[in-house]
């Protein structure tokens, strides 16, 4: 029988054991060893996925994405229409080649015109 009360030995993070027992363990390189060898690879052109400390702080880099544009049409608007209306508004608007916002355009011009017309023959 085993002795359960005994703590199994602690696994170091990251070393790989090719035997049964730890004897085969071989210590990581010092900081200092480690940090020439990375500047090293550096040199050559090797880069580090991790990102480095550095003692002062870099630039923030420019966004490469393009600035925002104003939209041409900033406000949106929904009707709610018939399906004959539908049809009659795509239909003027592609026989005419307009696009749909510029016959409603028209559509408020005419509306207001007629408007003022009838205003003036009250008079």
């Amino acid at each position: 029988m085993t002795d359960k009360t005994a703590k199994p030995a602690t696994r170091l993070a990251g070393v790989t054991s090719f035997g049964i027992d730890d004897s085969d363990y071989i210590a990581p390189p010092p900081r200092e060893v480690r940090e020439k060898a990375k500047a090293g690879g550096e040199l050559l052109g090797f880069q580090s996925d991790k990102p480095t400390q550095s003692p002062k702080p870099e630039a923030p880099v420019a966004s490469k994405k393009r600035p925002r544009q104003p939209s041409q049409y900033p406000d949106h608007y929904n009707l709610r229409l018939r399906d004959g209306d539908r049809e009659r508004l795509d239909e003027y608007a592609y026989r005419h080649r307009l696009a749909k916002g510029e016959v409603f355009g028209i559509m408020l011009d005419l509306l207001e015109a007629e408007e003022r017309r009838k205003a003036a023959d009250d008079k």
